[in-house]
């Protein structure tokens, strides 16, 4: 296996020199020394610290005669050799890079092994990887990503350590209010709220059905991905590529999907059509229609995104509609299905540093309130709440106030003025706002963004003008490059 003598030797040495090598020192583990005689001393040396004694040949000598380990070490002839091997500390931070670098790199070895050893001789949980591909796949990508993740977990550190970090933070923000900001909504109070989506962040947005969740969320990723350049995921579950493009493409052109599809648009709406089209081929919003995907291969294409292309943000609809885990136990309730799901795309968002947009249902429930006037959605009504209430950093409702009669239901049920309430939200306060949803469009908008002609609600024509020289990537509506990535 991989491995440096000199380079282990020398890590030893350096602590023995000067114990202010002991703090980067005791952050190692023992499986960062391939010599056994090595781990020994490692975690002698980490017994010393913590009692602390300081550490130099004599302490380190008792130390190991008292456990009767000194001579399995090579005895203090040994000890006292490694003094010889580097006459100062100035290398030492790359010499523990060197260890930090043969200790990933046998575990690589390890895990490749790993993946031989499970199509040649499998247990019985790896039978099936012979007669599916996927799961394979999926078996060999989790074990490499968790050698990606291996070196970032963080060790236990006293609280002081962190504080110049946040009041750089503060001080950062302070003098410019952008400095940390997340990926854009293109919601003027919605951002202002959450300072731009934030990595890590699983951010669900509930309704009840055809209030607009999908249009909602489409849109953040629409100006994610168009006004902050952002690398965006799709997974829809419910609906198929040509009917989200559809509805992205009318959206970012502001014209009738409906007038569209019955070829009625003017010439002055295909220009803005053809604009629309130019920026979206420019793009780079990957799309995954898969009806019955799992959380495990939405977390293996995104690993492989973010590997090959880059992420930022990923958007699921909806969180009903995922598959179930494969945890090899038949008798697990929906409800526990769902928080398995749930607490995937939480690990997920955590691990690939991307905020997660993920849809769900809420209750009947709610329509059979005592108050039916006009009953706003709570954390209660999402469906399973207890499992997508712990998970979510932020939960966002889309409350559509109901109309006093059948005709105003009726005349009102494409534009409408949303009530977008924040439910939750672990960083900030839970207020609400409001946005105006254009039926026609399927987009929501500010309502400063909102035109008045004759009282109805009508939008600017965006500018048709078209950024040149953007770097060319693979097109929003081309499926066969998609599937290369997916």
């Amino acid at each position: 296996m991989l491995h440096n003598l000199e380079a282990e030797q020398s890590v030893i040495a350096a602590v023995l020199l000067d114990n202010d090598c002991l703090e980067t020192f005791t952050r190692l583990k023992p499986s960062h020394f391939y010599a056994p005689a090595h781990r020994i001393i490692y975690e002698a040396i980490c017994y010393l610290a913590t009692k602390n004694v300081a550490v130099d040949l004599v302490t380190l000598s008792e130390r190991l005669k008292a456990i009767g380990k000194l001579d399995a070490v090579g005895g203090n002839e040994y000890l006292t050799t490694l003094m010889d091997i580097i006459p100062s500390t100035v290398n030492f931070r790359h010499y523990v890079e060197i260890l930090r670098k043969d200790e990933t790199l046998r575990r690589l070895e390890r895990a490749a092994a790993s993946i031989t050893k499970s199509l040649t001789q499998p247990d019985e949980k790896q039978k099936n990887f012979m007669e599916d591909s996927h799961a394979a796949v999926q078996y060999a990508e989790r074990l490499i990503f968790d050698i990606s993740k291996e070196d970032e977990r963080q060790e236990l550190t006293k609280l002081s350590n962190e504080l110049p970090t946040v009041l750089n933070n503060f001080d950062l923000v302070a003098h410019d209010p952008a400095a940390l900001r997340g990926i854009r909504t293109g919601y003027t109070v919605l951002d202002s709220i959450t300072n731009g989506l934030q990595k890590g962040a699983l951010i669900i947005i509930g309704a009840r059905p055809s209030v607009g969740k999908t249009s909602f969320a489409l849109n953040i990723v629409l100006n994610a991905a168009l006004k902050s350049k952002a690398k965006v995921a799709v997974f829809s579950l419910e609906m198929g590529k040509v009917e989200l493009v559809n509805r992205a493409i009318c959206s970012v052109a502001r014209v009738s999907l409906s007038r569209a599809l019955h070829g009625e648009l003017t010439p002055e709406e295909w220009s803005r059509l053809w604009d629309a089209n130019a920026k979206l081929q420019n793009a780079d919003i990957y799309l995954d229609a898969s009806s019955s995907i799992t959380a495990t291969e939405i977390m293996r294409k995104c690993m492989r995104l973010k590997r090959e292309r880059g992420l930022d943000l990923v958007m699921i609809d909806y969180l009903g509609l995922m598959g179930a885990p494969a945890t090899g136990s038949r008798s697990e309730s929906r409800q526990e299905q769902v928080a398995a799901n749930s607490r995937m795309m939480k690990m997920m968002a955590k691990d690939l540093e991307v905020p997660v947009l993920m849809l769900s249902q809420l209750n009947r429930g709610i329509e059979s309130r005592s108050d039916k006037s006009d009953s706003e959605p709570m954390l209660s009504d999402l469906r399973e709440s207890g499992a997508i209430e712990q998970d979510a950093d932020m939960v966002l409702f889309i409350h559509k106030p109901k109309t006093e009669t059948q005709s105003e239901q009726n005349a009102h049920s494409r534009d409408y003025e949303a009530k977008i309430i924040v439910a939750k939200n672990r960083s900030g306060p839970t207020p609400y706002f409001k946005l105006q949803f254009i039926g026609e469009l399927t987009t929501f908008m500010n309502p400063e963004d909102v035109t008045k002609n004759n009282g109805v609600a009508s939008v600017p024509i965006p500018e048709t003008k078209v950024q040149a020289n953007l770097p060319e990537i693979v097109p929003l509506q081309d499926a066969s490059d998609i599937n290369d990535i997916f």
